[in-house]
């Protein structure tokens, strides 16, 4: 038998791919304290407990680790699309479903939308928020329906839907449930 050890592939990715998670969370982490542009790549390494080339290794420069964390955020936040809402259902059941939906991510990524607030700017949130844009708006559509050709229903929808509004909702002690009924009812009755 030979003194050699077998070498594991398996055991070496498992190893890169946890490497890379700490380092994603890290800088998930500091984002959220100091935003994006404030942030910087030993601090990253600090809080991820690797040394500074190892988050270089990965992430080359500080807008690949934006890009990355960015992709990651997507990837777990399970974005809502307009498939998401019947176009064969009534009008009250599509702004149910849209205003659900809209509050129910909102809920899951304050986090994010804390990020983004302190860098509004940054590339990687503007390549992201042009994304999302384009399917809130897809989204907004097929709820409307036909009321989607009307801007002044756009632009009030869109206020009713904002994570803004939905956070002045619960920031006066209305529960997540109560601010989709209210804003789904505010949108119905101002539709009407």
């Amino acid at each position: 038998m030979s003194g050699k050890r077998p070498y594991r592939l398996g055991k070496r990715a498992a190893s890169v791919a946890d490497t890379k998670r700490r380092i994603l969370e890290a800088a998930n982490a500091e984002y959220a304290e100091n935003g994006i542009e404030d942030t910087s790549m030993q601090a990253v390494a600090r809080r991820a407990d690797v040394a500074p080339g190892t988050v270089l290794y990965h992430y080359p420069t500080p807008e690949d680790l934006a890009d990355a964390v960015v992709v990651t955020w997507i990837n777990d936040i399970g974005m809502p699309t307009a498939d998401d809402i019947d176009s064969g259902a009534d009008l009250q059941t599509r702004i149910r479903s849209l205003v659900g939906l809209l509050y129910e991510i909102y809920e899951s990524s304050d986090w994010a939308y804390k990020i983004y607030r302190k860098s509004p700017d940054h590339p990687s949130l503007v390549k992201s928020n042009q994304m999302w844009e384009e399917n809130l708006g897809a989204m907004m559509f097929k709820a409307l329906g036909e009321r989607a050709a009307d801007p002044e229903a756009v632009q009030v929808v869109s206020v009713l839907i904002d994570p803004g509004f939905r956070g002045t909702l619960l920031s006066r002690g209305m529960s997540s449930e109560r601010a989709v009924d209210a804003a789904t009812r505010m949108t119905l009755d101002w539709l009407h």
